[in-house]
């Protein structure tokens, strides 16, 4: 009889164990947490620490509250007067509104693929409407060098 109870007691120890495993998270520095409840979101944490969810019901998005970065693959664009511009070009960013980010791309890699095609349309915009005359360029004491 004792050893039946001994056990029932364990074995409740243990279920409590890891429903407060389950119930805990935490955020670290560097991080912004989303909490959802079965595909709602239901509270935004920009605090580091130590933070409570309900286990099975919350899911925890995490995004970085760094400055982010996109690298844009090197394209061919077009100037005006008809050269051709092998362009490479970056971006940074950050996410300043983590609810608004996760309804709208909701995560890094729709992100990206958004603002790829916005850099790449505003560099064709802003390059196909500039002229490289090299003619009347000035003249500069580097590209003196060696003449």
């Amino acid at each position: 009889m004792k050893a039946n109870f001994v056990g029932g007691v364990v074995a409740v120890a243990v279920i409590l164990a890891l429903a407060a495993y389950g119930s805990l998270f935490t955020v670290y520095q560097t991080k912004q947490a989303l909490v959802v409840r079965f595909g709602e979101p239901v509270r935004v944490i920009t605090e580091p620490g130590l933070h409570v969810k309900i286990p099975l019901a919350d899911t925890v998005i995490t995004v970085d509250n760094r400055i982010l970065d996109l690298e844009n693959a090197a394209q061919e664009v077009f100037a005006s007067d008809q050269r051709r511009l092998v362009i490479d070009a970056f971006a940074r960013y950050r996410i300043t509104n983590v609810l608004r980010f996760y309804q709208t791309v909701t995560n890094i890699d729709g992100a990206n693929s958004r603002l790829s095609s916005l850099l790449n349309a505003a560099l064709r915009r802003v390059l196909g409407g500039t002229r490289l005359d090299t003619r009347n360029a000035p003249i500069s004491r580097d590209s003196m060098k060696g003449v």
